[in-house]
This record gives structure tokens, C-alpha cells and sequence, in this order.
């Protein structure tokens, strides 16, 4: 009886600790073949081309290439690895905008062991496979942007993208054409209907917290 072939899998951070605990999980794990790593885009590029593993693990944000890039080139060279991304961002545009060039995984930095390992699973098979926290973060997001919409003016939510970008009311005043006793008006509007309570600066600390969100607004 054959043994069924192993699941060979590269990985790449810059991060040493991220790096080598992905290492050591897939050296440890049972149908999993470690074939290398590497702690920049360019170095993973060169490996994953010469290696041409079933699975490549991939940091986001790395020197020289980004993990996104590194994905975008060899897929468009028509190499067989099937990507997954790792990050720390919960960022539907760029989910998408990955799974759209051919990736087809996609965890959170905050995986478990076993999150990781069901991915590989799922991406070897040919199928694609969604962080399931991040799944429920984009659902919330989702709920989230329907509830602004709602609630606030097409003005407010202008003027509440200006503050995440931390312009001042004067500064939003001169932009928008209005005057800084509207701005500060609209300010106080939009607090009210947020429900926050009066910290000082509570708008501001929302504003930026939620600026990614916010940016996908139209």
C-alpha cells in the first residue's frame, strides 16, 4: 500500500517569532511537508518559483515585495502554488481583491493551530478557505456601514471622514464650504446619533478607530 503523498508547504514573515512558529507547526504536523521559509518577498519569490510547493503561507506586509505581490507575479506566471495570506488587517476590500487575483486562502494573524492547518486542508483540496473571525467581522462591517448610512446626512458622514483624517473644524470648513459654527453643529449631531457619551474627544477616537470603514463609504 502507497503512503499518500505529503502536503509540501513554504511560509514567509519578517517577523523571526511568526515565522518560526508557522515553521515549527508544519514541521510538526502530521501530512504536512516543511520545504523552506523565507523573511522578505524578493527571497519568497525566488524559493517559491524554484521549490513550487502545493501551499505557500505568506505574510502581508513584507520588505521588498509585499505577500500580495509575490501571489499576483507567480500566479500570472502560471505557477501551480496555491497562495494563502496571512495578516493582521480584517480588510474586506483587500479580501476580496485577493481572492479576485486567485488566492485562495485567507487567515488572521490571530488563527489557532488547528485554523491554519484546516486551511491548508481546504486550499490543497482546490477549495478556498475565509478566516472565519474575519468572516464575522465582515458581516458586522457590513452591518455596521448600513446602520451609518442610515443614521447619518451625506454632509455628516463627509464631515466624519474629514475628522478621521484628524482636519479640524476650520480645516473642514474651508474644504467643504461652510462655516466652523456648521461644522461644529454638525459635530455635535453626529455624537448624538453615534451615542457617545461626552469624553473629551470621543468623536475623534471613534472617527479614527473606524476610519477604514468609513473610507468605504461613499
Amino acid at each position: 500500500m502507497t503512503s499518500q503523498k505529503k502536503i509540501t508547504v513554504f511560509n514567509a514573515d519578517d517577523h523571526p517569532i511568526l515565522r518560526k512558529g508557522i515553521s515549527d507547526l508544519l514541521i510538526e504536523t502530521e501530512g504536512l511537508e516543511w520545504v523552506g521559509s523565507a523573511d522578505n518577498g524578493k527571497d519568497a519569490m525566488e524559493h517559491i518559483r524554484s521549490i513550487r510547493p502545493d501551499i505557500a503561507l505568506l505574510d502581508i506586509e513584507m520588505p521588498h515585495f509585499t505577500g500580495l505581490e509575490v501571489a499576483k507575479t507567480l500566479l500570472e506566471e502560471g505557477l501551480e502554488t496555491r497562495f494563502v495570506l496571512l495578516t493582521l488587517f480584517k480588510d474586506g476590500d483587500f479580501l476580496n481583491k485577493a481572492l479576485a487575483m486567485g488566492v485562495k486562502g485567507y487567515l488572521i494573524k490571530e488563527s489557532s493551530e488547528k485554523e491554519i492547518i484546516d486551511c491548508i486542508h481546504t486550499v490543497a483540496e482546490g477549495r478556498s478557505y475565509v478566516n472565519s473571525s474575519l468572516t464575522h467581522h465582515l458581516i458586522q462591517q457590513g452591518s455596521k456601514k448600513d446602520d451609518l448610512s442610515q443614521k447619518l446626512s451625506e454632509q455628516e458622514l463627509n464631515i466624519l471622514k474629514l475628522i478621521a483624517r484628524q482636519k479640524t473644524s476650520a480645516e473642514i470648513a474651508d474644504m467643504l464650504f461652510i462655516s466652523p459654527k456648521t461644522v461644529s453643529n454638525h459635530r455635535s449631531n453626529i455624537s448624538k446619533k453615534l451615542d457617545l457619551n461626552g469624553e473629551q474627544n470621543a468623536l475623534l477616537k471613534w472617527a479614527i478607530e473606524n476610519k477604514s470603514l468609513l473610507e468605504q463609504l461613499k
